[in-house]
This record gives structure tokens, sequence and C-alpha cells, in this order.
């Protein structure tokens, strides 16, 4: 009776685990995705211009979707803790990166850069609840420039924390 039991808790166990979405991490290193990652506000996605090739210090702005054949637009999340992970742009191998040499300051353009060791905090990022992508290592969120109304070709900056700022609001969605 008890081998049936564990072999029934074994199998919802296994079940549970093959429908549950690969929103956290269980161990450093773990990747997931490819990702989109949209502005809620636009509805574009986080974009590594096609036209720079993806070399460091390319900058990050907002564009049409174009799932699922744009590889500069899809991410990887590799974990770096159980709330913390480094996005990985599929196209260039790069990182999403907010520039240390300025201390994240507001309006400092995100940028991809070479992903640096696990303890690079510049290049680490959490989702927030309520869909803000929030720098570990500056506290600060990505948001587009709001001089250009999130249109095609709008920059993506760091800026403070402002949970009323629906234009700091992004999802990640599967590209299937």
């Amino acid at each position: 009776m008890n081998l049936k039991l564990a072999r029934t808790a074994t199998a919802l166990a296994v079940f549970v685990a093959v429908l549950s979405p690969a929103t956290s991490a269980s161990a450093d290193g773990e990747v997931d995705g490819p990702w989109y990652i949209v502005h809620s506000a636009s509805g574009r996605c986080l974009d590594s211009p096609a036209e720079w090739g993806g070399v460091n210090g390319t900058p990050m702005q907002l564009w049409d979707c174009y799932p699922p054949t744009q590889y500069n637009q899809m991410w990887r999340r590799r974990w770096r803790s159980l709330t913390s992970f480094e996005l990985i742009n599929v196209a260039s191998g790069r990182c999403l990166d907010a520039p240390a040499e300025f201390a994240g300051g507001d309006g400092t353009k995100i940028q991809v850069w070479d992903c640096y060791p696990p303890n690079q905090t510049n290049q680490m990022w959490r989702l927030m609840a309520g869909g803000r992508l929030q720098n570990v290592g500056f506290s600060k969120v990505i948001q587009p420039d709001p001089g250009r109304q999130n249109q095609n070709g709008t920059w993506l900056q760091s800026w403070n924390l402002d949970t009323s700022n629906f234009n700091q609001v992004w999802q990640l969605r599967s590209f299937s």
C-alpha cells in the first residue's frame, strides 16, 4: 500500500511540474526562455537593433514585435538566485546591461554587453510585482524615453521606480 501511495505522489509531482510555468528558478545558472519582453503601454518589444549587430554598447529600443522570427527580440533568463536573473539576447549572446559607469542614473540608456561573472549586478534583473523590470545593482527600472511616445525606435532607459507609471510595465511572453 505504501508503494502505491508513493507512486501516486510521484506521478502527481511530475504532473504539477510539467504544467507549472517556468517563472522561478531552482538552481543558479538555470536558463529558460526564449521570451519576448513586451512593453505593456505600447505592445512593442524590447529590441536589440539588428543594424547594430548586437555589439557591446548597442542601445535597446522599442520595436514592433515580430515573433517568432526576430532573434534580436528574443531573450533567455539565466537565473542567479531565486529572484534575480540575467537577460541574454538570443541573437548576440550578450546580456542586458545598465551601464555601470553611469551608476544607473535616470535617463541612462539600457544596452547589451558581454555577460560577466554572476556577481555583475548591473546585468542582473528581477521582475517585480506589477511587471516592473528592475536592475539589481541600481534598483532602477526600465522605461522608454517619454519624449518619443513609445514609437518604434524609442530608446530604453533606467529610471526611478514609480508604481503609478504604466510606462514602466513589461510582460514576458513565450514566442511559441
